[in-house]
């Protein structure tokens, strides 16, 4: 006995029920060897099909489901509560308005601290290299530095030397 049921390849069956296709597999693979799925050969591979019937089985439709979690009395409460949304939302976009504010002043704050901070270090830099030129400048020339020099003491002769006269 065959099911004469029109099937849905996985994606067409992810749309209808409004889920994931890999939901779908999932429940394709539980099911696989059941009657609600067919396997199609074709040139790429095998392609499941999903029974139409089964799948509204599985997951009913969420406008089937929607009326009897709201009951009428409720309406006003959620009305109520869709506009405290909206509110805290309105907060919400506030909120992050003035952080991006404080992130901007904090910004231009890091930056000017950072300007003022290479400002210091080439002032170092600046008496750092007029030291350096002074102590230069009191080094004598290469040529006179050897002419400054004591001469140099004769080597101690040893005793075998002063002995020999070697």
């Amino acid at each position: 006995m065959e099911n004469t049921a029109p099937f849905l390849t996985i994606k067409q069956a992810a749309q209808q029920v409004n889920k994931s296709e890999q939901t779908i597999r999932r429940l394709v693979k539980q099911h696989a060897k059941t009657s609600h799925i067919q396997v199609e050969q074709t040139p790429k591979g095998n392609t499941y099909l999903i029974s139409q019937v089964f799948l509204a089985q599985q997951y009913p439709s969420a406008a089937e489901t929607l009326p009897a979690l709201i009951e009428p009395a409720q309406v006003p409460d959620l009305a109520q509560l869709q506009q405290q949304l909206a509110e805290r939302d309105q907060t919400i976009q506030q909120l992050q308005h003035r952080l991006l504010e404080q992130n901007d002043v904090l910004n231009a704050l890091t930056s000017q601290v950072n300007s003022q901070r290479i400002g210091r270090i080439e002032e170092l830099l600046l008496s750092q290299n007029e030291q350096l030129g002074e102590l230069q400048k009191r080094l004598p020339e290469p040529g006179e530095a050897l002419l400054a020099l004591p001469a140099p003491e004769p080597a101690k002769r040893g005793l075998w030397q002063r002995l020999f006269g070697k």
